[in-house]
């Protein structure tokens, strides 16, 4: 057991796990991640492509290859680490706590990581004004407003999107706005603006001027018409299928407007946000890890300034 235990905590281990774990992470980079099969086969030799795919390194931060290194390195540093406090505590002066702390912030670090590779999880939704979604803390976003600023020469210069987070009918935060380099945190999820674009969507205006709006694929109507917007054709006109108008099945709406019935229906496109969500539980424990390594790093310079000035 004893030497079982001095294997476990040398140095020797702990580089050569390093040294792996660098190497593997370089071609990490270098290989694109989480492609599908058949992209490996095509982008590279069959023997490489097979090796990829085979060994797990096409998802390698999830692989065997990543996480048993990680596993073993995580014991080599325990097992350093508990040896180095147990010495330490039988000194009676000059006892040097930072790099302790340094392992000890280290040991978070990997128990972080890990965490983060396997429950980390990220989704993307694409709103409109209006629409609104449920949140997994039981809180509902809704799209205020999208303001898109642009530049003189008409490249963008910032996407914002002005969100109301409501709990039931109540509304717990109004007109926050989530931009590109500001996400959103909320119940463990942050909101990150993503994207932004435009979907078409055809405007009904009925006799009294009253509008509303039918996005792809959906239905509306009324007076015993129903419209039924399909899909946008290559000369970007909506196709419509009406139903309850003799004579009439398809109609093709463009910008202008077309009269469908006691309707007027007009083609519109409707800006639209993509907000992407993430959520990772192992996030506060890789910030706890990074805050332990400072610590244990300026500790230990200090006590080594502290030392050379006396």
């Amino acid at each position: 057991m004893r030497e079982f235990l001095r294997k476990l905590k040398s140095i020797r281990l702990a580089i050569g796990l390093i040294a792996f774990l660098i190497a593997g992470n370089i071609l990490a980079t270098l290989i694109p991640q989480g492609l599908e099969t058949e992209r490996y086969f095509s982008a590279y030799p069959k023997l490489v492509a097979t090796l990829i795919v085979e060994t797990g390194f096409n998802r390698y931060f999830s692989s065997l290859l990543f996480l048993l290194p990680v596993i073993a390195f995580f014991f080599n540093l325990l097992a350093c680490t508990i040896d180095r406090l147990l010495k330490e505590s039988k000194k009676k002066e000059k006892r040097r706590h930072g790099p302790d702390m340094l392992h000890i912030g280290l040991l978070v670090l990997v128990v972080g990581s890990l965490i983060s590779f396997s429950e980390r999880k990220e989704g993307s939704v694409t709103m409109r004004v209006g629409d609104s979604v449920d949140l997994p803390n039981g809180q509902r976003l809704t799209l205020k407003e999208f303001i898109d600023e642009r530049y003189a020469n008409g490249r963008p210069r910032e996407w914002t999107s002005v969100v109301d987070l409501a709990k039931g009918d109540a509304v717990v935060r109004s007109g926050v706005r989530i931009r590109v380099n500001d996400p959103l945190r909320v119940g463990g999820m942050t909101l990150y603006q993503a994207t932004y674009g435009a979907e078409h969507e055809v405007e009904l205006t009925d006799a009294t001027g009253k509008t509303r709006r039918v996005a792809r694929g959906e239905k509306d109507g009324g007076e015993g018409i129903e419209l039924f917007f399909m899909t946008v054709d290559e000369n970007q006109k909506a196709v419509v299928k009406v139903t309850g108008l003799p004579n009439v099945s398809v109609v093709r709406v463009d910008g202008m407007g077309t009269d469908i019935g006691p309707f007027k229906a007009t083609l519109k496109a409707a800006p639209t946000t993509g907000l992407h969500a993430v959520t990772d539980p192992g996030y506060p424990v890789v910030v706890a890890g990074l805050l332990l390594i400072s610590a244990g790093t300026a500790l230990t310079f200090a006590q080594k300034l502290k030392e050379t000035s006396i």
